[in-house]
C-alpha cells in the first residue's frame, strides 16, 4: 500500500495504525477516519467494555441475535460488567433469520432509552446494520465486535435496510471502535466464512465499475481507496485458506469505504444483482441465501458481462455506438414488471435521484477503448472466478442458489434500477445490448 505508506510514514502500515487517520489524499480531499480503535487480534472481544469505560460511560446497550450472543455476546457482556459497564442486552431470535427491516427495528425499539445509550453490536451483517441505524437515530456512539469474516461493512457509515421489500441505504453511525477476535470469528460456521471469500471476489467487479464510470462519466476515483481495496483482496484471491487473512482484507476494505464516505470502492453491479435476487426471494415467500454468497455468484456473471462487452464483442462497438444514447434506466412499466409488489417503493426511491445524465455523451470508440484499458486490471476469466468460489467452499453457479435461467436474465436486466451508481450493466443498457448479453450469460452459467 504505497500511497498509504507515503502518507503515514509507516511501512508496512498495520490496521491498528489507521485508527484516527487524518490525511490529505492525492485525490484532492482530506480523509478522516472516525475509528479510535481497530483491532484484529486474539482476546480483543473482551475489550469493548474497557474502551467505553475509559471514555466515561457507565452503561451500554448490547445488540445481538441468539447465535452471535452465544458466539461472543455473553463474553462481551461479562467483560463489560467487569469494567464497570452495566449492560442492557437485546437478543434477536435466530430463527427465522432476522433481517434489517421494520420487524427487527420494532423488536429493538422496545429497549430504546431516552438519551441514547452507547451501542455495542455483536454480530455481522444484519446485526451491525440495525445497530448502526439505531445509533445514528439516537445520536449514540457505536462499538462493534465482529463475529464472522462474512462481509466488509463492519466500519461502514451507512446501513442497508429492507424497506417495503426494497433494499435502501441510509446514513448511519460508523463505529468508534471495532474488535475482531480470531478466537471468535475463525469459529464461525463454514457458510459464513465462505460468504466472506465470495465478498472478496466481488471487489474486482466493484473496482472495475468504479474505473468504468471514471472513464466514461468523469467520476472521481480515489487512488488511495482503490489501492487499499486492490492490495487487500489480491492475497486472499490467491490463497483462500486463512480466516484471519480474510478478516484482515475485509476490514481494510471497510477502511477504504469509510475514507471514501460511501460503498463505491467495494460495491458495484455484483451487489445490485445480489440485492435483486434477495428482494425477489422475499416477496415470493422464500428465504434468500446469504448476502455474501449471492454477491459471489453475481460477480461471476458480471465478469462474464465484461468479457462480452470488452473482449468477445469488441468488433461490434461501431454498430453499438452508432445507435448509442439510449436511456440508461428503464421506464415505469419495465420497473413494475421486474419488481412486482415492491415497484411502488422503488419508484418512490428513484424519484429522489438527480435527473442529470451520468456524463458527457455521446460515447465514442475512444471512450470505450479508454474504459477497456481502465478496467482490465480487475477483469478475471469467469471460469476462474467460479473456480475460486469452489476452492473457498462457496456456491459458484446460480443453480446452487435456486436461481434459474429466467432469474439470471431478469437479475442482470433489472439490477441497475436499484441504485444511481454507474456500472457495466448501465453501460450495456446504454449501448442497447443488455438484454442480449444477459441472455447469453444466463445460457452459459445456468446448469439445469
Amino acid at each position: 500500500m504505497k500511497i498509504l505508506e507515503e502518507l503515514t510514514g509507516k511501512a508496512p502500515v498495520r490496521l491498528e495504525d489507521v485508527a484516527g487517520l487524518d490525511v490529505a489524499c492525492p485525490c484532492g480531499r482530506r480523509h478522516r477516519l472516525s475509528l479510535e480503535a481497530l483491532v484484529n487480534r486474539r482476546g480483543c472481544a473482551e475489550e469493548a467494555g474497557a474502551f467505553l469505560a475509559q471514555r466515561g460511560f457507565g452503561r451500554a446497550w448490547l445488540i445481538a441475535d441468539q447465535r452471535t450472543y452465544e458466539a461472543a455476546g455473553r463474553r462481551v457482556e461479562r467483560a463489560c460488567r467487569a469494567s464497570g459497564i452495566a449492560v442492557k442486552a437485546s437478543v434477536l431470535p435466530a430463527e427465522p433469520p432476522p433481517h434489517a427491516d421494520r420487524d427487527a427495528l420494532g423488536r429493538l425499539a422496545f429497549d430504546l432509552e431516552a438519551g441514547g445509550l452507547p451501542v455495542i453490536a455483536v454480530g455481522s451483517g444484519t446485526v451491525t446494520d440495525l445497530a448502526r441505524f439505531l445509533a445514528h437515530r439516537t445520536g449514540a456512539p457505536l462499538v462493534v465486535v465482529a463475529t464472522a469474516p462474512s462481509m466488509d461493512g463492519y466500519t461502514s457509515s451507512v446501513a442497508a435496510m429492507l424497506v417495503d421489500g426494497v433494499r435502501i441505504t441510509y446514513p448511519a453511525t460508523a463505529p468508534r471502535a471495532l474488535f475482531a477476535d480470531p478466537d471468535v470469528y475463525a469459529a464461525a460456521p463454514a457458510p459464513l466464512i465462505a460468504a466472506g471469500y465470495a465478498e472478496i471476489l466481488g471487489k474486482l467487479t466493484a473496482l472495475a465499475d468504479w474505473r468504468l464510470s471514471a472513464a466514461v462519466n468523469g467520476e472521481l476515483v480515489c487512488p488511495l481507496a482503490e489501492e487499499i481495496v486492490a492490495d487487500a483482496v489480491r492475497p486472499v484471491l490467491a490463497d483462500p485458506s486463512s480466516p484471519e487473512r480474510l478478516m484482515e482484507a475485509l476490514l481494510w476494505v471497510g477502511v477504504a469505504m469509510q475514507m471514501e464516505g460511501s460503498s463505491r470502492p467495494a460495491s458495484g453491479a455484483e451487489h445490485h444483482v445480489a440485492h435483486y435476487w434477495e428482494m425477489r426471494a422475499l416477496w415470493e415467500g422464500r428465504e434468500p441465501y446469504g448476502h455474501g454468497v449471492r454477491v459471489g455468484v453475481a460477480s461471476v456473471l458480471v465478469q462474464a458481462v465484461y468479457r462480452e462487452l470488452f473482449h468477445r464483442r469488441k468488433e461490434s462497438w461501431p454498430l453499438w455506438l452508432a445507435e448509442s444514447g439510449r436511456p440508461v434506466h428503464a421506464g415505469e412499466s419495465e420497473v413494475r414488471a421486474w419488481y412486482g409488489p415492491v415497484a411502488d417503493r422503488l419508484l418512490q426511491e428513484q424519484a429522489g435521484w438527480r435527473s442529470a445524465p451520468y456524463g458527457p455523451r455521446p460515447l465514442s470508440p475512444r471512450d470505450l477503448e479508454a474504459a477497456a484499458q481502465a478496467v482490465e486490471p480487475y477483469l478475471m476469466d469467469p471460469d476462474d472466478a467460479a473456480a475460486f468460489l469452489a476452492r473457498a467452499g462457496a456456491p459458484r453457479h446460480p443453480g446452487e442458489l435456486g436461481i434459474g435461467l429466467e432469474g439470471v436474465k431478469t437479475g442482470l436486466a433489472a439490477a441497475k434500477e436499484l441504485r444511481r451508481r454507474f456500472t457495466v450493466l448501465h453501460l450495456a443498457s446504454e449501448l442497447g445490448v443488455l438484454d442480449e448479453v444477459s441472455r447469453e450469460v444466463a445460457k452459459a452459467f445456468v446448469h439445469d
